[in-house]
């Protein structure tokens, strides 16, 4: 519970002059999980369980007068959404609520005018960081996973062929920093030879997003908005630069997540959007909301707020991601 009580004693102090909020500051004023390439999605019931369904596999090669033999689409490994259900409640007394209202008349400049303003800002912040913990904390699964016990970031078993796949750079070759363009491509060769679950590839890249924290935001831009890098003796072209993947009709956003903890700065993430559309999704219950009607008990008011949601994620072939830290992946 936010208490607000005692709150607004300097609306009532004549020595305070001026009394300024700074809630329009904080990240909070904004969701930003679809600028990571979350996307929504409605569930019908609390704990929906997911999944896909691939292409048919190979024809086979056949004779003349032979029986022709029969493919078959193959589900993916199924995963179970699981809804978080955060509140909060502003309480406030009736002398607070008698002064604020005073404070609107006074000679003081006043920016707070509403007890509850910026009370939806508590439940964007959850909403914000829980994107977030779909990247930094996907090489693990502590907090969600791809079905079949797997981590979103790690090695993944191929339904159809057993083969496995890695969404993260080699064993030998271990997390690659964002020092230069040669990461990012190497990530997205990766990409490329992503297969669903019938061993089929999938199609090539086309529209990438970046996701950064804070402490990367600045490299990220430098590698994609310099065409030129000192790769050769030539100066060739800066081969993760947006006019270089343009050429191959690709292209790429950097997307800074703000609440990547300081601890995983180094942390980088490739989305591509239109692989992302059905496979990665902030799932709600409900968005946001407040209750219209207040309670009132002993001369205290309370208001009460709610967001009921959860990440969940079918398949991985959406992601790439790397610790940035040299470590072994």
């Amino acid at each position: 519970m936010m208490t607000i009580r005692g709150q607004f004693k300097d609306v009532i102090d004549a020595t305070v002059r001026g009394l300024f909020t700074t809630e329009n500051e904080e990240q909070s004023t904004e969701l930003y999980y679809q600028n990571l390439g979350l996307n929504d999605y409605e569930p019908d019931v609390p704990d929906e369980v997911l999944s896909d369904l691939s292409g048919p596999g190979r024809a086979s090669l056949s004779g003349e007068g032979q029986e022709y033999n029969t493919v078959v689409k193959i589900n993916g490994y199924t995963v179970t959404l699981k809804l978080r259900k955060y509140t909060f409640k502003i309480a406030f007394t009736e002398e607070d609520k008698h002064w604020l209202a005073k404070s609107a008349s006074s000679k003081r400049l006043t920016e707070v005018r509403d007890a509850v303003s910026g009370g939806v800002q508590a439940l964007n912040q959850r909403i914000n960081e829980d994107a977030c913990k779909v990247f930094y904390l996907g090489f693990g699964t502590t907090f969600l996973n791809v079905g079949n016990s797997e981590a979103l970031f790690g090695s993944h078993t191929i339904k159809g062929t057993a083969g496995t796949q890695k969404n993260t750079f080699a064993t030998g070759t271990g997390h690659l920093a964002l020092t230069g363009s040669t990461a990012i491509s190497d990530a997205l060769a990766i990409m490329n030879r992503f297969q669903a679950h019938n061993g089929i590839q999938l199609l090539r890249s086309r529209a990438l997003k970046l996701v950064v924290g804070p402490e990367l935001e600045a490299i990220a831009y430098k590698i994609v908005n310099s065409e030129y890098g000192p790769n050769n003796n030539n100066l060739g072209l800066q081969e993760s630069s947006n006019m270089a993947l343009s050429k191959r009709g690709i292209t790429i956003n950097v997307e800074t997540a703000p609440d990547v903890p300081y601890a995983y700065r180094t942390y980088w993430f490739l989305v591509e959007t239109n692989r992302a559309k059905k496979r990665a999704f902030i799932a709600w219950a409900w968005k946001p909301r407040m209750n219209s009607d207040w309670e009132y008990h002993n001369g205290t008011e309370y208001m009460v707020g709610s967001t009921f949601f959860g990440p969940v994620v079918k398949g991985w072939q959406w992601a790439f991601g790397s610790k940035g830290d040299a470590s072994a992946s």
